[in-house]
């Protein structure tokens, strides 16, 4: 038993310090070789966005040669099921998420207007209330940018790791540390909100760190109640980056960029606070097991 815990150890590490270096190595290089970075971003198709989007796939990129290379082949098979293969809980836990992200974005507005600031724009809806099949493109860039690139490989993989009942919040807290430092090259991208916050303030800026390790938290309640499932976690993410930063509402006033920082904070917490509280967490609890497919 202490050697497989000795050995999970040292994967785990492993796996953080290779992402995190792989990725910084990537996204600081348009850097290093002095190119424009002015409106470099994953969708920006500029020769400094191949080192953005691909240090951007690092976490998934690792976290599945982890997976296909310390895994049993049952380990792999039901790591693949988990990511891919929705159950019944999946839908569930991909409503709670929506409704956490809209809640989100109302009381960030509602903020933000009592401070003075314009009206959301809403140009993403506009547009698929104008042609439907704008939802595809929408779909398309919010997994992409996000969802696919990263959480197989922090929820996917390194969830799947620390995961121990008794020990969530100290895990979640522990990836959602290692998830916003992971996000340090993005500080120097002018078209990135890291960016602008860091320029506001930056303790607004380290601040999306914080934020980080509260998103970890909801992360990790929707990766309970859905027995384990990645698949949801894809959604819960793309929420967030076309619905509560993104193109969906778009434009949002300057007052909301900054005020939704907070609130995300504060309403991920509450959320976790009270869902671990209720019988439908709970059970879904007792129902997970620990992962124990190492070769």
């Amino acid at each position: 038993m202490e050697k497989n815990a000795d050995k999970n150890r040292k994967i785990t590490i492993l796996y953080i310090v290779v992402t995190i270096a792989l990725t910084w190595l990537l996204q600081f290089m348009p850097m290093i070789l002095g190119l424009d970075i002015e409106s470099t971003s994953i969708s920006s198709f500029d020769f400094a966005s191949v080192f953005f989007g691909v240090g951007g796939v690092i976490p998934t990129l690792i976290g599945a040669i982890f997976v296909f290379v310390f895994y049993t082949k049952d380990g792999i098979k039901d790591f693949l099921k988990r990511c891919f293969v929705p159950n019944r809980e999946c839908i569930f836990a991909i409503l709670i998420s929506l409704g956490l992200i809209c809640a989100e974005v109302f009381v960030t507005q509602m903020i933000s207007k009592g401070l003075g600031a314009d009206k959301l724009g809403f140009e993403g809806i506009k547009l698929i209330a104008k042609n439907p099949l704008y939802i595809f493109y929408f779909l398309f860039w919010g997994i992409i940018s996000g969802p696919f690139s990263e959480e197989i490989g922090w929820r996917g993989f390194l969830t799947d790791r620390l995961y121990r009942k008794d020990k969530l919040l100290q895990m979640s807290l522990l990836i959602g540390g290692v998830w916003g430092i992971w996000h340090l090259p993005l500080y120097f991208y002018p078209a990135q909100i890291q960016h602008d916050w860091f320029m506001i303030n930056p303790i607004l800026g380290l601040l999306f760190i914080v934020s980080c390790m509260s998103a970890a938290l909801v992360y990790t309640t929707i990766y309970v109640v859905a027995n384990r499932k990645i698949f949801p976690i894809f959604f819960l993410h793309m929420f967030k980056n076309i619905i509560l930063t993104g193109a969906m509402i778009y434009p949002f006033s300057d007052t909301y960029s900054v005020v939704v920082v907070f609130v995300e904070i504060v309403m991920d917490v509450l959320f976790y606070v009270f869902f671990t509280k209720t019988p439908i967490y709970k059970n879904a609890l007792e129902k997970t097991t620990e992962f124990e497919y190492l070769k």
